[in-house]
């Protein structure tokens, strides 16, 4: 078992990153799951703090890119997806995985 199913398993704390948008905006999100397409590595993230509506939770999928940080070691960089098309076949695999869990 690797660090991410770990980080995943029920009663663990999921793995949380930052993005900060143009403005300085600082949004704190949590990685619900991590999924291979097409040999690449994406996660499904939900924003920390925001209420789910009627719609369910608002939910969005970045790539994984591993990075050499500045001390040489690996580390992991979250990409948003700006293809629609990618993005939308993303979102619907992610759907189903959940769906499938919630099902377990």
């Amino acid at each position: 078992m690797d660090q991410k199913e770990m980080n995943n398993m029920e009663g663990m704390e999921p793995d949380t990153i930052f993005f900060e948008d143009e403005d300085g905006n600082e949004y704190e999100f949590a990685v619900r799951d991590y999924f291979f397409y097409n040999g690449d590595e994406y996660a499904l993230l939900t924003e920390v703090g925001q209420e789910a509506d009627e719609n369910g939770e608002e939910c969005i999928v970045c790539k994984v890119e591993a990075v050499t940080g500045e001390n040489g070691e690996e580390d992991e960089e979250f990409v948003l997806i700006e293809d629609e098309g990618l993005a939308e076949k993303l979102i619907e695999i992610a759907n189903t995985r959940l769906a499938d869990d919630e099902e377990e």
